[in-house]
């Protein structure tokens, strides 16, 4: 554990571990020299190709009988997507002026590898692929109940809460959700909000509109687990960064502030948050209990594009480390900042390395040995110190 990051067991608290990274990518290329639509249009282009291998449809969530030698997690979700009226337990990118919640029974393949999502080729097969193999809908007291959990279980009362950024279908988010629950061995409940992202490279603008329709329900969920003794870990990525802190900004707002010193910890996972806007969120936002951790790579090929068509200087998940503004955000804003940069890529673009992390869960819990060269955690914790804490991952952990 590192000095001074005050966290318990959960698959969400080990990404507060871990990486330095020091790769820096540079463009430069005299046609593209003060151009910025065309470089935008290549960073879209690029992103779009990184992401346009077939994607997943609603077959994904076919129920199928589980096999012996699958392990099985047990996802809980609340969506404001409307139902796919041609798929029962799908749903599509509209948005629903109410909350649905469901138990989702996800078996994972004996043959998965860490960090990988086994999608089916045609039907799901438990024996090759991530495939469902129960679901229940409930309601919200339902839900807000078994996220609590069992009253003997260690875990009573925690769960992890993840909420998807831009780009994601709900089959998506879900089985991306069940991978890092799978990987990270750990019984505490896992939930997703799932939030009406278009799921279309080309949808950020709409994606954007959807996360600021979604705030009030993510606000409601939060304000439900509270009443009901839950101590969440919220994991948010990409938009729905924005979308988490945007809805904590507005529970404070409201004065809710029994339901903002519910929250355990809050993770941003390569925040597609804009660092002036992210600094005033916060000076409207109650403190939480333990620092806000920001996981940044300074080489996000999504941030990037994000950037360029929003006329941001720098957002919040492409922060450098080794600069001294980032220190002093780090200070100001009680934030914990970790340099992912060098942790693997899943599809290229670098936006989705948070997933890797749950792989090494095992690993890391047994402590921290003799570095490996080119690798080593650095933090930037609240009190704006950089620690190093060098480990060994055990051969090729990370390699994909």
């Amino acid at each position: 554990m590192l000095p001074g990051v005050t966290v318990e067991k959960t698959f969400f608290r080990i990404f507060l571990s871990r990486f330095r990274g020091e790769i820096e990518i540079k463009y430069h290329h005299p046609i593209l020299e003060f151009r910025p639509l065309r470089i935008i249009f290549l960073l879209l282009f690029a992103v779009s190709a990184l992401s346009s291998c077939a994607r997943p449809g609603p077959q994904t969530l076919s129920i199928v009988d589980p096999v012996h030698q699958a392990k099985t997690v047990v996802i809980l979700t609340a969506t404001d997507r409307i139902p796919d009226d041609k798929k029962s337990g799908a749903f599509t990118s509209g948005r629903s002026d109410r909350l649905r919640y469901s138990e989702v029974t996800v078996s994972i393949p004996p043959t998965h590898r860490p960090s990988k999502i086994e999608w089916p080729v045609a039907d799901p097969d438990p024996r090759r692929s991530f495939a469902v193999i129960g679901r229940r809908e409930l309601t919200a007291e339902e839900f807000a109940a078994l996220a609590r959990g069992a009253s003997k279980s260690p875990d009573y009362g925690r769960a992890g809460i993840f909420v998807h950024g831009y780009n994601y279908s709900h089959q998506e988010a879900l089985l991306r959700l069940a991978q890092m629950a799978a990987d990270s061995e750990v019984e505490e409940r896992a939930i997703l909000f799932d939030w009406p992202s278009r799921a279309e490279v080309t949808g950020y603008v709409a994606d954007k509109d959807s996360a600021a329709f979604a705030r009030d329900d993510f606000a409601q969920v939060l304000a439900d687990l509270s009443r009901a003794g839950v101590r969440p870990t919220v994991m948010a990525h990409s938009m729905g960064a924005w979308l988490a802190v945007e809805s904590i900004r507005q529970l404070s707002l409201m004065g809710k502030k029994d339901v903002v010193r519910a929250i355990d910890q809050l993770v941003l996972a390569a925040p597609d948050i804009d660092i002036d806007l992210l600094r005033k969120q916060l000076s409207v936002t109650d403190r939480l209990a333990k620092p806000i951790v920001v996981l940044a790579s300074k080489d996000d090929i999504a941030l990037a594009l994000s950037k360029r068509l929003a006329g941001s200087v720098a957002t919040a998940g492409s922060l450098d480390v080794d600069d001294p503004r980032t220190r002093e955000l780090a200070i100001a804003e009680n934030l914990d900042i970790v340099d992912i940069t060098k942790v693997p890529s899943l599809n290229g673009t670098n936006h989705d390395r948070f997933a890797s992390l749950a792989a090494i869960y095992p690993q890391l819990r047994q402590g921290f040995s003799t570095p490996v060269a080119g690798t080593g955690a650095v933090l930037l914790n609240g009190v704006g110190g950089a620690i190093s804490a060098p480990f060994r991952l055990g051969g090729a952990i990370l390699v994909q």
